[in-house]
Formats: C-alpha cells, sequence, structure tokens
C-alpha cells in the first residue's frame, strides 16, 4: 500500500528534491543528475518522485523557474543596496557573471546538455524559459529605474553580449574575466545615466 503524504509533506520534499536537483545539475549536469541519485539523496522511493512529478524534466523546469527569480533578486537586491543604481547594476551583473562561471552546467543554454534538456521539452516551454531568461534583463532595467540612452532592446543585446561572449571560452577564464570587466566598465555610463 502506498504511503499518502500530506501537503506539508509533498511542499516539503518537493522543496527538498529541488534543492538536491540544482546541487546536482551545478556539479553533475544535466544528464548525470537522476532520478534515483535524487530520491536516495532525499529519502524517498522512486514511486514517491512519480507521485510529485511525472518526469525528471517537470522538476528540472521547476528548478530552473526558481534559479532564474533568484538570479533576478539578487541582482536588484543588489541595484537597491547602492546609492549609484549603475554601480549597483555593475555589481549584480559582476555577481551574475561569477555565479555563471561558477557552475556553468546550470546556466550555460548553448551546451550539449541544454540541448538534451531543451529536447524533452514541448516547443512552447522552451520558448517560454528562454523568453523568461531575457525577461531577467528587461526587469532588472526596469526596476533599475535608469535612464536608458539607447533603445532598450539594444541595452539588452549588449549587456547580454558583454556576459555571454566572456563567458564562452573556458580556457581562458582569467582573461575573459579581464575583459568582462573591462567592457562592462566602459559601457555602462554609455548605455545608463541615473534619473
Amino acid at each position: 500500500m502506498a504511503k499518502k503524504f500530506s501537503e506539508e509533506d509533498i511542499e516539503r520534499i518537493k522543496n527538498e528534491l529541488q534543492s538536491a536537483c540544482e546541487e546536482s545539475w551545478k556539479i553533475r549536469g544535466y544528464k548525470q543528475t537522476s532520478i534515483p541519485l535524487l530520491t536516495k539523496k532525499v529519502g524517498i522511493s522512486a514511486g514517491a518522485f512519480y507521485l510529485l512529478y511525472k518526469n525528471k524534466e517537470e522538476l528540472f523546469i521547476d528548478v530552473l523557474e526558481q534559479v532564474q527569480a533568484n538570479l533576478l533578486n539578487t541582482w536588484l537586491a543588489f541595484i537597491s543596496e547602492n546609492e549609484n543604481k549603475i554601480e549597483g547594476f555593475k555589481l549584480g551583473l559582476q555577481w551574475l557573471y561569477q555565479e555563471y562561471r561558477k557552475y556553468p552546467a546550470l546556466y550555460n543554454f548553448n551546451s550539449s546538455e541544454y540541448d538534451l534538456f531543451l529536447a524533452k521539452l514541448p516547443r512552447e516551454k522552451v520558448e517560454e524559459l528562454k523568453k523568461v531568461s531575457l525577461m531577467l534583463f528587461e526587469v532588472t532595467i526596469k526596476e533599475s529605474k535608469l535612464k536608458l540612452l539607447l533603445p532598450e532592446d539594444e541595452v539588452i543585446h549588449i549587456i547580454h553580449s558583454i556576459l555571454f561572449l566572456s563567458l564562452v571560452d573556458t580556457d581562458a577564464l582569467v582573461g575573459n574575466e579581464k575583459t568582462f570587466n573591462f567592457l562592462l566598465e566602459h559601457s555602462l555610463y554609455d548605455l545608463f545615466e541615473e534619473e
């Protein structure tokens, strides 16, 4: 007979699964983060897992949505805690760069691991996830209350390019970090001004 879970149990187990999944995804990547590994870590059976999630991808979507929300909230915290909003924006972007660099398995949308994950999702879900990823930049710009000196889409593409082009070559991370900081330092005041 299957064990019945209370609503509190379900919520707690889902949170534990999401935390375990995020940690494993950071270290092992999508492919090596398996249901047996996660259920063992959380202390539940595979059957219990399938009472909560239809499949591994459904859990990964929950984790990715939570990760994106945490990235946004942390970046916004840098902005709100700094009197100079451009400097806060820059500090948040530098933090984001370090986070992406530290955990490429979790954040690199241009990897074969992500291709494998995205290939298992419905097309509309893939589009939604990509849209939310870009919205991270839109929301941060809007919430910073900085005055744009270029059209918003251009500003987003420039910031996105500075961030992701600096992450491309993992063999030259030190050089790339210097490049990232140089580009950031020499572009933000051409993109924004304080209101």
